[in-house]
């Protein structure tokens, strides 16, 4: 009778260990095929709520559009955004959700008159610049492929695109784990004797403003739409203040009365640091 009973007990260990074996299994599989491949998006989706106007809209446009990793004011004069905003941080950047297809496409929420499309860049010699950086806002693939509608693409010369505007995108995406979650603010500059090519407005300029929520630290930047090269790129670090002079753009107005000596204060040590 004893012996019937311990040989039962032995059969049921055996196969619950077997089944426990099967089951480990199974899950490693699980986590290790779909769970852990895919574990960015447990979070990812947080930043498609973030206010990417936070800190406010520096100037007057036709439009504004929000999207999942930016926001944007399009003038339908320049067929361009005069600027687009965004806020990075750590968690949000280099999470590799989404492959860069560079699929340029025609914004369908810009009027047909004023849409650009990725055609209208072929043989101008200029490259299709982004404002809001592809690599930079790549927290779902949504997020990464509306950084090529083409409201969001500027006129930009083939080597400030690729060195120093390119170089000041990696700074930023830097900044993110250095400096904290950032403000930032871009857009195009025009010249009163406007330059045009194939019908679309050419930039003289590129701006960039940057703030850091956690040191309470801004600096902008200047670019002229000539050749600059990447080791050129700090020559032309100015104040926000010194930016909204040149432009007459409002910049961080949501900070309230200490937005002032923040913008007035440029310390580029610090920010190449």
């Amino acid at each position: 009778m004893f012996e019937a009973f311990l040989s039962s007990n032995i059969n049921v260990l055996v196969i619950t260990a077997v089944f426990a074996s099967i089951l480990g299994a199974t899950l490693q599989f699980i986590i290790a095929n779909y769970f852990w491949p895919n574990r960015h998006k447990l979070y990812t989706w947080w930043f498609t709520l973030r206010n990417h106007k936070k800190l406010g809209e520096p100037c007057p446009t036709d439009i504004v559009l929000k999207r999942q990793g930016y926001a944007l004011g399009y003038s339908k004069d320049k067929k361009c955004a005069l600027w687009v905003s965004y806020v990075i941080s750590k968690g949000s950047i280099g999470t590799d959700a989404a492959e860069r297809e560079d699929s340029f496409y025609p914004d369908p929420e810009i009027p047909e008159e004023c849409r650009v499309k990725p055609e209208d860049f072929r043989n101008t010699g200029y490259d299709k610049g982004h404002l809001a950086p592809s690599a930079a806002i790549d927290f779902s693939y949504k997020s990464n492929q509306e950084t090529f509608a083409m409201s969001n693409i500027a006129l930009q010369h083939p080597k400030l695109n690729r060195q120093a505007w390119g170089s000041l995108e990696n700074y930023t995406r830097n900044w993110a784990y250095s400096k904290g979650k950032l403000c930032i603010i871009a857009g195009p500059l025009y010249d009163s004797q406007q330059k045009f090519v194939n019908g679309i407005p050419l930039p003289k300029a590129f701006y960039k403003v940057v703030y850091s929520f956690k040191h309470k630290k801004s600096i902008g930047f200047i670019l002229p739409n000539d050749p600059i090269t990447a080791s050129q790129l700090w020559e032309h670090a100015v104040s926000v203040k010194e930016i909204e002079s040149i432009t007459g753009y409002h910049f961080f107005d949501q900070l309230g009365n200490k937005a002032k000596s923040i913008k007035k204060a440029v310390d580029a040590e610090w920010w190449k640091d």
